[in-house]
């Protein structure tokens, strides 16, 4: 899929963050957008941003102000984006909030919110869009993290909520083979994005330890990569030289990668105390 000018793009999180990079490329590229989020003055504002890059008569911003946890809601909502808009050649699942901080201080409320964000709303949107899909194939990317295949100190949460996510995309990925929809988890490190920034309000020392070398890659270059990895077919997408070395160390050796976080953990809290 590379050639854009008649596709359309559905976005969960499209408002901001890496969603609304993805939508920068994609409507750079041809696409026609729907963005999908909760905040109406954010979709406004991002789709200010987005017209402005419109080069092509037919090209549009939709939007869709919903909350992707709620079945009840975005089934009305995307059902009627779709009959409207027409169904979608790609959706992107984008929406997700975080939260770092030590286990017990993350209240019950807290974690039940990062699940149903970024887990179950992942799933709430391919279950009513994907059916759309069926007809004439596509793609969908869903957002994960380097934290959804690698446990980091801090995100009990967010990690389990992001695990959850690759999980998901894997089954789907066999299921939805044979109505030509490729499915790919986007696995991103830390990105600059507003999300990025809240984070970092409750971020433990350390977290910030383990990621003290690491410079957030930007939402742009984060974007560019879910594109290429999306028309190459892949199903892992992992952003940066680092995460794709990340990840091969956790899949081939665990213990030590085990071993060099708990060093870092460690001088962390000798230094605190």
């Amino acid at each position: 899929m590379k050639d854009y000018s008649a596709k359309k793009a559905y976005i969960t999180g499209g408002s901001s963050g890496i969603g609304l990079a993805i939508a920068r490329e994609l409507i750079s590229r041809g696409a026609t957008v729907v963005l999908i989020a909760r905040n109406r003055e954010k979709l406004e504002s991002a789709r200010e941003d987005l017209q402005s890059l419109i080069t092509k008569e037919h090209q549009a911003v939709h939007l869709v102000s919903v909350d992707v946890s709620k079945i009840d809601q975005i089934r009305d909502a995307l059902s009627k984006a779709a009959e409207t808009y027409g169904s979608p050649d790609i959706l992107v699942n984008s929406s997700g909030i975080g939260c770092s901080n030590y286990f017990d201080r993350i209240p019950y409320e807290k974690f039940m919110d990062i699940i149903n964000i970024n887990l179950i709303g992942t799933w709430n949107s391919i279950a009513v869009l994907e059916p759309y899909m069926r007809e004439k194939g596509g793609a969908i990317v869903n957002i994960s993290s380097i934290a959804g295949f690698l446990g980091i100190f801090g995100s009990t949460a967010y990690s389990a909520s992001k695990f959850g996510v690759i999980g998901l995309s894997e089954a789907l990925r066999g299921e939805l083979k044979r109505y030509g929809i490729s499915v790919s988890v986007l696995c991103p490190p830390d990105t600059d994005t507003p999300q990025l920034a809240e984070e970092n309000k409750t971020k433990p020392a350390e977290t910030k330890a383990l990621s003290a070398k690491a410079k957030p890659m930007s939402a742009e270059a984060v974007a560019k990569a879910c594109i290429r990895g999306m028309e190459k077919g892949k199903f892992m997408i992992i952003p940066g030289s680092s995460g794709k070395m990340i990840y091969l160390e956790k899949r081939l050796f665990p213990s030590m990668v085990n071993w060099r976080i708990d060093n870092i953990v460690q001088r962390a809290q000798r230094d605190l105390h």
